[in-house]
């Protein structure tokens, strides 16, 4: 995938947005299909022939969820970005690491004072030069706190299914309802049953294809999200492991030896 730094003629140092590219193209690609499928009509038959207009409440969540994903993944982002900025000044300073009033100095000016990173930072810090820290339940924090913005999707993307399959049931039923209003079998009486069983059965396929796809294609989006939150969690771990804890180590190694 090319990175959001080439897109851009090299402005972006580092391919902290790509998961916004990747958005956009999904996006694009769906509005797309729907212009199609609205040109060729489709689209009218499913609003029109759902007499339940559940596929049309499908439609708008689709729209609110997929916003609400960019959301997401724009704030993942911002952090991924701080995650990435950190990493390469630790790997580009040698030594142990100076701390002042909490902050690592090699870090001052070069993060924002608010975000998830910044405060995870400040936390492990300020546990590493405790006897009693525990930087592993500070991980293990650090990623429940990005999860827990990410279950929305899930959430979003089974209620849709959910819709799906409530609007199955309504058409059985309006279909089991033509089936009890033949009452005489005349022509007409049957002509307008038979009516009312397609119109019932129309509404129980197209609210289970709404359902299915706009939850699928909601998942896509999401999907995003997850990835950044995974390269966050990475490499936090990896930093950790590899820069903070040891230098920090060895900086409080170096204070109580003098």
């Amino acid at each position: 995938m090319t990175s959001l730094a080439r897109v851009f003629g090299g402005t972006l140092q580092d391919s902290a947005y790509d998961a916004v590219l990747r958005w956009f193209i999904l996006a694009a690609l769906m509005c797309l299909s729907a212009v199609i499928l609205w040109d060729y009509g489709l689209l009218q038959y499913l609003f029109s022939a759902d007499t339940s207009r559940i596929s049309m409440l499908i439609a708008a969540l689709f729209l609110g969820f997929s916003v609400h994903s960019l959301w997401i993944i724009l704030w993942m982002a911002r952090e991924y970005r701080q995650v990435l900025t950190a990493d390469r000044t630790l790997r580009q300073s040698t030594g142990p690491l100076q701390v002042t009033n909490g902050q690592i100095d090699v870090l001052a000016g070069k993060l924002t004072d608010e975000g998830l990173v910044s405060e995870f930072l400040r936390s492990l810090t300020k546990s590493l030069r405790e006897p009693d820290g525990d930087r592993q339940l500070l991980l293990q924090s650090f990623g429940a706190s990005l999860r827990r913005r990410t279950k929305v999707g899930i959430y979003g993307a089974d209620l849709l299914y959910k819709l799906g399959m409530l609007g199955t049931m309504i058409g059985f039923v309006m279909m089991l309802n033509s089936m009890g209003d033949m009452k005489n079998f005349d022509v007409d009486t049957l002509r307008a049953a038979l009516q009312r069983m397609i119109g019932g059965m129309a509404v129980s396929l197209l609210t289970t294809i709404a359902g299915l796809v706009g939850g699928i294609l909601l998942r896509l989006f999401y999907n995003q999200a997850e990835a950044v939150m995974t390269d966050i969690t990475q490499l936090v771990v990896k930093m950790t492991e590899t820069q903070l804890a040891p230098r920090l180590r060895s900086q409080d190694q170096a204070a109580s030896d003098v």
